[in-house]
């Protein structure tokens, strides 16, 4: 396996995921400075979570059209533009146009990021590739939140934005030299979204990534409001906490790439929902600190198996020619649903009741999910 490459697409993902963890734990200080309900809270990630999914869905359409290279590189500059944009932010609704224009940039690198690796690599290597490439994002849920609490010590965490835009940018410079741009096959008819919908597999995908990325991604993004104002933790000790969680998860999508390539796509599924869902219940049922740590601890690091199982399988369902297009669909859905539905619904349903319902209820439709499992036929 080519190592510079993956090293340089893995740095890529780690810098286009912080861009959404760095959210969370400055969320408690967005509420408090705009004087916001939890739920309006939550909604500043339905309108990133919009931005993204069309993102998502342009860029698989046309990735083959403007370039896969061409629309990663886009992706990052705009992410530069807007965190240098935020410097000028104040009002609820700026806030909302910010997010928007956020998951529009973050939302142009998975389908344009997957044909290059898949690509670049052999098809015996895509789940080690994949899952090496995605311990960035897990790496990216471990540390944000720790350097958020210390970097807020010396800066301002609209300057801590500003910083990791500039990053991003500098970064592309690296990824030009040694990525390669796939050249798709051709299909005489060619691909159309409609007849995605013509399958049952995409159906059942997409159902997956919801509950997935809402179990992940979308406990995370209220967790920091969950500990703090629930729960009653410290602001810094409640950012501790929720770094120290994440440790563990660095090296699942790794060991899942090695796993997935030696017992298969099917039971690795159903066997990282199952967990999931389990986990997720264990952590809305924590009664003491102690508790909760640990539970954090297993659901952080078994909600992160999904996703390079996910990816891989998306990838075997699918032609390159048609990957992009699977892939943006696919994960459009999961992200409006599940990463931007998720913290909107959990912070209605914590000011009507609280957040450890809405947890315990997501956790249970989780673990019922991988049952759907046995209905994607061969991959």
């Amino acid at each position: 396996m080519k190592l510079l490459p993956l090293f340089i697409f893995w740095c890529l993902w780690f810098l286009n995921f912080s861009t959404r963890t760095i959210l969370s734990p400055i969320l408690p200080l967005i509420e408090d400075n705009l004087s916001l309900s939890h739920g309006e809270a939550g909604g500043l990630f339905t309108s990133l979570s919009m931005g993204y999914s069309i993102s998502l869905l342009l860029t698989g359409r046309f990735a083959s059209i403007w370039g896969y290279k061409r629309i990663v590189a886009a992706g990052f500059m705009g992410i530069g533009l807007v965190f240098v944009a935020l410097q000028w932010i104040e009002t609820y609704l700026a806030f909302h146009a910010f997010f928007f224009l956020l998951g529009l940039a973050t939302g142009t690198y998975l389908p344009t990021m997957l044909p290059i690796i898949t690509e670049t690599y052999d098809y015996k290597n895509w789940g080690k590739a994949i899952g090496i490439h995605d311990s960035a994002a897990s790496l990216s849920l471990f540390t944000i939140p720790i350097i958020i609490a210390f970097s807020l010590e010396f800066l301002s965490w609209k300057k801590i934005l500003l910083i990791l835009g500039i990053v991003s940018l500098l970064l592309l410079i690296y990824f030009w030299k040694v990525s390669v741009e796939p050249k798709p096959e051709t299909s005489p008819q060619g691909t159309r979204y409609i007849d995605f919908f013509k399958r049952k597999a995409i159906y059942i995908m997409a159902l997956l990534w919801i509950l997935s990325s809402a179990s992940s991604l979308g406990v995370y993004s209220i967790l920091p409001l969950y500990l703090v104002k629930e729960r009653g933790i410290d602001y810094y000790l409640a950012n501790t906490l929720l770094g120290i969680s994440r440790a563990g998860g660095i090296v699942v999508p790794i060991l899942i790439g090695f796993l997935l390539d030696r017992y298969g796509y099917r039971r690795m599924l159903m066997l990282s929902l199952l967990t999931t869902g389990l986990s997720t219940i264990s952590l809305s049922i924590a009664s003491n600190l102690s508790m909760i740590l640990v539970t954090l601890t297993l659901q952080a690091i078994l909600s992160l198996a999904f996703f390079p199982i996910g990816l891989a399988a998306v990838s075997k369902l699918t032609s390159i020619s048609e990957r992009s297009m699977a892939l943006g669909l696919i994960i459009s859905i999961g992200v409006m649903f599940g990463m931007g539905g998720s913290p909107f619904l959990l912070g209605v349903i914590a000011d009507h009741s609280s957040f450890k319902i809405g947890i315990l209820g997501l956790g249970v439709l989780t673990t019922l999910s991988s049952l759907s499992v046995r209905f994607l036929g061969e991959i």
